[in-house]
């Protein structure tokens, strides 16, 4: 079977999924989840590239797109969302910069001449399993009440402060973290690599300075005593103002 007939595949079931999600839950913030993963499955422009390359951001995007339309699709609810200013600043501060790191860096890799080599694909794989699976359970950890695309709180909403967030404050942002340097090594660029990476990071400090701020009014003593012991992005790696 051809690279181009399975990305076509992979495009086709991508699609498939994205309007059983919008069916059964139709907003804007699925939508713009959908369109980040969609974009770069899409079949065409496929001829210069090398056919493992493009494969790879095929599976990659089919695969961590349906994980986060779905996730998404099962936590939104209408009352999360509220088109005032705090969410635009979070889509221009948070939501592009990284939705902007993810479809770039596809791009990039799939104009790629060059063959992946065994170690880069070990190391795509390696770290693209790993912050996929750390990604789905520490939503799952997290649960329907407090994962959300919008910083809100739901009635009846804890401070989540054990399991994987008793390690690190932002487990969801740093299993996304290795996706997005697994795309990052996936373009072959040191240059580009690192432009990428650094706009997602910058995108969810960016989520990380609001939400904490949303936490301590939220819960108060409580969370600045869990922020003072615990780590904000790596287990066991703290240092004054992490």
């Amino acid at each position: 079977m051809s690279a181009i007939l399975l990305i076509q595949i992979n495009f086709g079931c991508f699609v498939s999924i994205f309007l059983l999600c919008l069916i059964r839950n139709f907003n804007f913030n699925i939508i713009l989840v959908g369109l980040t993963y969609l974009l770069p499955l899409v079949p065409w422009w496929l001829g210069s590239a090398h056919a493992e390359r493009m494969l790879i951001v095929s599976y990659c995007n089919l695969i961590f797109g349906i994980i986060e339309i779905v996730v998404f699709t099962l936590t939104e609810k209408p009352e999360d969302i509220k088109l005032n200013k705090a969410y635009l600043q979070q889509l221009f501060g948070h939501v592009f910069p990284i939705v902007g790191s993810l479809i770039g860096m596809s791009f990039v890799s799939r104009t790629t001449l060059i063959p992946v080599e065994t170690i880069e694909l070990s190391i795509i794989v390696i770290l693209f399993i790993l912050g996929s699976t750390l990604r789905v359970l520490s939503i799952a950890q997290l649960g329907v009440l407090r994962f959300k695309f919008n910083i809100a709180f739901r009635e009846k909403q804890t401070l989540k402060t054990d399991q994987l967030h008793g390690y690190m404050r932002h487990p969801t942002y740093t299993s996304m973290m290795l996706v997005v340097i697994s795309y990052a090594v996936t373009t072959h660029s040191l240059y580009i690599g690192m432009a990428g990476t650094l706009l997602a990071w910058f995108g969810f400090q960016y989520r990380i300075h609001f939400e904490e701020m949303a936490l301590k009014e939220q819960f108060g003593d409580a969370y600045v005593n869990y922020q003072k012991k615990t780590a904000m992005w790596l287990p066991f790696l703290k240092w004054k103002g992490s």
